[in-house]
């Protein structure tokens, strides 16, 4: 029987290794700025608030691609995941099949690292890992959403996402793949895609990043980045 187990380990591993970086290729198609680029030739890294992702597609693009482009991100997280289920990986695997492709998105090596904050792809992930976690996480945001502090939120929401799964779920390696999602989202949120211009004080950029996720505390000029001849959106 040992002889058995040692044969089979090394395959399983080296499936393990596949299946993340299957869902890491799969983060990294920048969805959200191959539409930006096919139907309006912008590129979201210069405009609105620079993130490549669905609410600047909503902000500088067209509000209805927010659909597709929300939908697709979603279905990247989700898809690690359930590749992973349906080879029978464990939860360990199947949270760093999700994490692969959340890192992927947020630093993508199709766009110079640079990249969004993987909030789509981060609840395609909960949505195949850990129910209890998403149902936590679209409850606190939602509460964000009604009193309009929707970045403080979702923030809260993402650190408050794992211990659905501590209290009502049963998979330890889901609650911990909870948790290094939220730390993902919120060190980029922190890091940008690009450092503070020179006129901004560094303290001031970074509290505001964590708190507000943008530079500034101008929501309105920060969505308007880039496009003087567009009205601001509303609340993302």
């Amino acid at each position: 029987m040992a002889g058995t187990h040692a044969a089979h380990c090394p395959v399983n591993v080296l499936a393990a290794f596949a299946l993340v970086a299957v869902s890491y290729l799969i983060g990294s198609i920048p969805v959200a700025q191959l539409v930006a680029r096919y139907t309006k030739n912008i590129d979201l890294r210069e405009v609105g608030s620079g993130n490549v992702g669905a609410s600047n597609v909503w902000q500088s693009v067209e509000r209805w691609l927010v659909v597709p482009v929300g939908l697709a991100q979603i279905g990247q997280g989700l898809a690690g995941v359930m590749l992973a289920r349906f080879t029978d990986q464990g939860g360990g695997v199947q949270a760093l099949c999700g994490i692969a492709a959340v890192t992927a998105h947020d630093w993508n090596p199709w766009l110079g690292f640079t990249g969004g904050r993987g909030i789509g792809q981060t609840i395609g992930v909960l949505l195949g890992l850990t129910w209890p976690s998403l149902g936590v996480f679209i409850a606190v945001s939602l509460v964000g959403v009604a009193i309009g502090w929707i970045p403080q939120f979702v923030a809260l929401a993402l650190f408050a996402a794992p211990f659905g799964e501590v209290f009502f779920g049963d998979s330890a390696a889901a609650a911990w793949g909870a948790f290094a999602l939220a730390v993902i989202a919120m060190v980029k949120r922190v890091l940008g895609n690009a450092r503070p211009g020179a006129e901004l004080a560094r303290p001031d950029v970074w509290l505001s990043r964590l708190v507000y996720d943008r530079d500034g505390r101008d929501r309105d000029a920060w969505v308007r980045r880039g496009l003087p001849h567009r009205s601001a959106r509303k609340r993302d």
